[in-house]
């Protein structure tokens, strides 16, 4: 804690990002540590806050700037900020300094079940608590790194959906491409439209969006961007890519 004295209220702060899973802490298991230690302390849970599938390399967290925001509107009480570990807080050493540094201007205790005196001033637990913050840092750049190899390996072999947005006409299912039949008839029509001469000209994107606007209102609303990025878009040509990585699938192929 910031000093020997007691907080009068404590507020939960729990986090999980897109890999979660993978941490094995989820948001109910981190809440149930923080209202267990609340309750053996004899303190109360103000709020819990909890951002979900949101990465700790992130200071903008939109429950993390709420507790930021309660614990200004509650200034005459002494708060403490509760969290299972360091790496809840932020997975990068830079974020968590600037987070201890903020609460501790606020006069607010910082409370990690898992690394006791977390904001001790003596050297070795300084030193210690920085190292954690390194060490999150690196596992996290590390779970990015085998994510990475993992997408571009699924590309390359073919294999499906590898993440990033999802071509009009498809949505993700797990890791696989599902076709939606509505949107890829629209597709088809756009190409098709495209490369129908009409007058010995082919239709432009402006024109094209205007006869689909008309046609498909109940899916979407299209105008000449929209247009060009689905004609001039590989994807429906059956090419993936990732990165620098490109490969062809037939089971994708629309045109």
């Amino acid at each position: 804690m910031t000093s020997t004295d007691t907080p009068q209220a404590l507020i939960g702060y729990s986090r999980v990002s897109t890999d979660g899973q993978r941490e094995g802490y989820g948001i109910k298991i981190q809440e149930e540590k923080i209202k267990a230690y609340a309750e053996e302390k004899g303190l109360s849970v103000l709020r819990m806050f909890r951002d979900e599938g949101v990465s700790g390399a992130l200071k903008d967290r939109p429950a993390l700037l709420q507790l930021l925001n309660f614990v200004d509107e509650n200034r005459k009480m002494r708060l403490g900020v509760c969290f299972l570990r360091l790496d809840r807080l932020s997975r990068s050493l830079v974020i968590s300094e600037q987070l201890i540094a903020d609460f501790q201007k606020r006069r607010v205790d910082v409370i990690s079940l898992e690394e006791p005196d977390l904001l001790s001033n003596e050297p070795n637990r300084k030193l210690f608590r920085q190292f954690k913050a390194m060490m999150a840092e690196y596992e996290k750049e590390m779970i990015t790194a085998r994510m990475s190899a993992g997408r571009l390996k699924k590309v390359q072999e073919g294999n499906g959906y590898a993440g990033g947005r999802v071509a009009f006409g498809f949505r993700a299912n797990g890791d696989d491409y599902v076709p939606v039949p509505d949107e890829l008839a629209v597709v088809r029509e756009i190409f098709s439209l495209r490369r129908k001469p009409r007058n010995g000209e082919r239709l432009g994107y402006q024109r094209i969006a205007k006869l689909l606007n008309k046609k498909y209102t109940a899916i979407r609303t299209f105008n000449a961007m929209t247009v060009r990025y689905i004609v001039n878009n590989p994807f429906y040509k059956g090419f993936q890519h990732y990165g620098t990585v490109s490969t062809f699938n037939e089971r994708l192929r629309v045109v």
